[in-house]
C-alpha cells in the first residue's frame, strides 16, 4: 500500500498530461443533452471520493449533483433528479453491488456512464457506456491511487465543462498541476511526521476524524482506511457535529485527527478545537495548510498553503494513506481475524472472478515495476 501511496502523484502527472484525451469522450456525452443535473452512484472509497468532488462540481456546474450509493438507487430510484446524467462508477468494476445496481437501470432502461479501472470486468456487460478514469493498475484492497485518480479525474471534467472562462480554467489547471507536483514533498514531510508521533500512532485506540467540504470526504475515507488497515474502531464527522454530542465519549485513551479548513473559511474553528482537545487527550492531531493558525506542536503537520479549496484532498489524504499504510505495516494489522474469514465465505461483495482479475493486475504492476 505504501507504494501506491507513493505511486499516486506519478499517475495523477500522466493523468494531467493526458487530460484531454481521458475526459474528452463523457464530456462529448454530457454536451449531446441538456442536462438540469448530475447524479453519482459509488460505494466504499469511490463514495468518499465523490464526497471529496462533489461540491467542486455543483460549483462548475451551478446545478444540482446528488449523490447515492447503489443500495438507495435499488430502494428509491431515482426520482427528483431531473434530467440528470448518471455516473455509477466502480474502480474494480467487480463489486456485486455495483452490478446490481446496474442491472436494475438497465432493466429501467435508465441511460448512465459507467467509470472505472477495468472495462473488461464485469461491470461491462451491464454497462450503457463504459470508461477507464486513470487509476491504473493498483491491485491492493485498500484503495489509494484510485481515490486520488478519481477526485482528478471529476475535477478536470468539471472544469472542462464549467461556466468558467479560458483564463479561469487555465488558472485552475495551474494550481492543479502545482498540487500534484507538491506530493512527494509532502508525502516527505510525512514520513517525518509519522515518525515524531510513532508511538502514539501506535495505540490501538478508538479514532476520530473531522472535516468541512471537501475534508469531510477525507474524514469518511480516514476512518474506512483505520477500519480496514489498522482494524480500529474510527468515525468521521464535521466539526461542529463532532462538537454536538459524540465529543462527550472523550478520553485520554481516544484519537482525534482535525483536517483543517481552506483559507476562505473565516469562521474556522479547527485551531481551538485542536488547543480545547488537548485538555482531554495528548493524542490530537492537526492536519493545516496555514502556517499562522497554531504554535509549533510535533502533533500538528503543516503542508504548504493551498491556493484552492477544491484541491483541499490533496494536502490531507496522502498524510492520512501513509499514516495508515506504513502503521499498517509496522504493526502487522493486514491480517483479520480468523472468524472473519467464515463470514467472508458466506457473504460475498466482489464477483467469482475478482481474485483472478487481481491477480492479473498484480502481475502487471510487478513487471512494470521490477518487482
Amino acid at each position: 500500500m505504501q507504494d501506491y501511496v507513493r505511486y499516486s502523484s506519478t499517475k495523477l502527472h500522466q493523468n494531467f498530461q493526458n487530460r484531454e484525451d481521458l475526459i474528452r469522450p463523457v464530456a462529448k456525452l454530457f454536451f449531446q443533452e441538456d442536462y438540469q443535473s448530475v447524479t453519482l452512484v459509488a460505494s466504499g472509497s469511490s463514495y468518499n471520493s465523490m464526497l471529496m468532488v462533489q461540491d467542486a462540481l455543483q460549483y462548475f456546474f451551478h446545478f444540482p449533483v446528488y449523490l447515492y450509493t447503489p443500495e438507495h438507487v435499488l430502494e428509491y430510484g431515482l426520482t427528483g433528479c431531473g434530467k440528470t446524467m448518471l455516473f455509477v462508477i466502480s474502480q474494480s468494476g467487480s463489486s456485486t453491488n455495483i452490478i446490481n445496481c446496474l442491472k436494475y437501470l438497465e432493466k429501467e432502461k435508465i441511460p448512465s456512464v459507467s467509470l472505472t479501472g477495468n472495462v473488461d470486468s464485469q461491470m461491462a456487460k451491464y454497462s450503457y457506456k463504459i470508461f477507464d478514469y486513470g487509476p491504473g493498475n493498483e491491485y491492493v484492497d485498500f484503495v489509494t491511487t484510485g481515490v486520488q485518480t478519481l477526485i482528478e479525474y471529476f475535477i478536470l471534467l468539471g472544469c472542462e465543462i464549467s461556466h468558467l472562462n479560458q483564463e479561469q480554467k487555465d488558472n485552475f489547471y495551474t494550481h492543479l498541476e502545482e498540487t500534484i507536483s507538491y506530493q512527494n514533498e509532502l508525502l516527505d514531510k510525512a514520513e517525518k511526521y509519522i515518525s515524531k508521533n510513532h508511538f502514539s500512532f501506535a495505540m490501538e485506540s478508538p479514532t476520530f476524524f473531522c472535516g468541512n467540504g471537501p475534508n469531510y470526504g477525507v474524514a469518511k475515507e480516514g476512518a474506512l482506511k483505520f477500519q480496514e488497515t489498522l482494524k480500529r474502531p474510527s468515525m468521521y464527522y464535521e466539526l461542529e457535529e463532532f462538537l454536538h454530542g459524540p465529543n462527550m465519549q472523550l478520553t485520554p485513551n481516544y484519537t482525534v485527527f482535525l483536517l483543517d479548513d481552506s483559507k476562505s473559511n473565516k469562521n474556522s474553528r479547527f485551531n481551538e478545537v485542536f488547543e480545547g482537545l488537548k485538555e482531554v487527550t495528548p493524542n490530537v492531531f492537526f492536519i493545516t495548510d496555514s502556517e499562522n493558525k497554531v504554535d509549533d506542536d510535533y502533533r500538528v503537520f503543516k503542508a504548504r498553503q493551498n491556493e484552492d479549496w477544491i484541491l483541499s484532498p490533496y494536502y490531507s489524504l496522502p498524510v492520512i494513506q501513509l499514516i495508515a499504510a506504513k502503521m499498517s505495516d509496522e504493526l502487522g494489522t493486514w491480517d483479520t481475524h480468523p472468524y472473519f474469514t467464515k463470514f467472508e465465505k458466506n457473504i460475498e461483495i466482489k464477483t467469482s472472478d475478482y481474485d483472478q482479475e487481481i491477480d492479473q493486475i498484480r502481475r502487471k504492476w510487478e513487471a512494470e515495476n521490477n518487482k
